[in-house]
């Protein structure tokens, strides 16, 4: 593509060189002169100056060199993922059904739609246009699914399941198993609690790789529109994610979980059962809370605690040794002076 017509599509500023062809993307040290590549923030202005890339995106607060084609953008990354969209479009298998899949006469599949090989679809799902199905995944009975979902090989999306439009779910998702829910007879066995709700998603949607989506006990466990889950997460029966939330890897929810608009949960941090995550909260890797977390702060530690005091006492924690010597030392001098 032209620069300007990138320029164009991305809605940025053009600088220099309209005509300059760009044929592929790359990062700062491994493009070329044909690659589109970005610069996040001024702060790399070296790098990008030592770049061979042909062409720039970058913010709105830094002035090239004349000679550097660039495309201005108040958010860089978001308009150079854009334009990877544009440039390196994403593989689509064509339209139909493949031979092997099994679908059930009652099911409506939206125009356009790609099912692979060896799909199960049950009775009564309906599918919205321009679905993607990639091999081995199984649709329970009665799903609803809106336009143009991709599920990778081995989803599972268990009955009564309801998504939103543009959802995205990586290989080895399950949607709608059973939640965790077992009564202790007197006898210290377990009774199986029927799991009797379902699951509602969004759009805007993105699930990662073998993570896990509960489906309710009684009503159902919500994930808002746009929030993205990451690889290996367990969001437990009954949660409640607002929009936007992100969840990174290895998270884990127990039940009845409500994480508000815009929180960000870091790697492997641990939630408890009926704990409110505030809107806009940020929780740090490896945290845990068995409480409510107030909305706009950020956290760390476990059990988790603001994350400027959890600083200081992380970097106390390293002095105690050293302390409890001077402790002794100190002690040892008072003993010594009573006598």
């Amino acid at each position: 593509m032209k620069l300007s017509q990138l320029a164009s599509e991305l809605g940025c500023e053009l600088l220099g060189k309209p005509d300059l062809e760009v044929a592929g993307v790359a990062g700062l040290e491994e493009a070329g002169p044909s690659d589109l590549s970005f610069l996040a923030d001024a702060r790399q202005a070296a790098r990008a100056l030592a770049s061979r890339a042909g062409a720039l995106v970058i913010p709105a607060g830094w002035t090239p060199p004349e000679a550097l084609p660039c495309l201005r953008a108040p958010e860089p990354e978001v308009a150079f993922a854009r334009a990877v969209e544009l440039l390196r479009p994403a593989w689509r298998p064509a339209p139909g059904v493949d031979p092997s899949a099994r679908i059930h006469p009652s099911a409506e599949i939206g125009a356009g739609a790609h099912v692979g090989a060896f799909v199960a679809i049950g009775e009564h799902c309906r599918l919205g246009p321009g679905a993607v199905i990639h091999p081995h995944a199984v649709i329970y009975p009665n799903v609803t699914i809106g336009a143009r979902l991709v599920a990778h090989a081995h989803v599972v999306i268990r009955e009564g399941t309801v998504i939103g439009d543009d959802v995205t779910l990586q290989p080895g998702v399950v949607i709608g198993g059973d939640g965790f829910g077992f009564a202790r007879r007197r006898d210290g066995s377990y009774a199986k609690i029927p799991q009797v709700g379902r699951v509602e998603i969004g759009s805007r949607v993105e699930i990662q790789s073998n993570s896990c989506i509960d489906r309710g006990s009684l009503h159902a466990t919500r994930i808002g529109d746009g929030s993205k889950i990451d690889n290996l997460t367990q969001v437990a029966h009954n949660c409640e994610l607002a929009e936007d939330v992100v969840l990174c890897a290895q998270v884990g929810l127990a039940g009845s979980t409500r994480i508000e608009t815009g929180a960000i949960l870091a790697g492997q941090v641990g939630v408890a059962g009926h704990c409110t995550i505030g809107k806009g909260t940020i929780i740090t890797a490896q945290s845990g809370t068995h409480g409510d977390l107030e909305a706009g702060k950020m956290y760390s530690g476990s059990p988790a605690f603001d994350h400027a005091d959890w600083l200081r006492s992380t970097a106390t924690f390293a002095k105690l040794g050293e302390l409890q010597r001077q402790v002794r030392q100190l002690r040892q001098k008072l003993e010594r002076e009573s006598r």
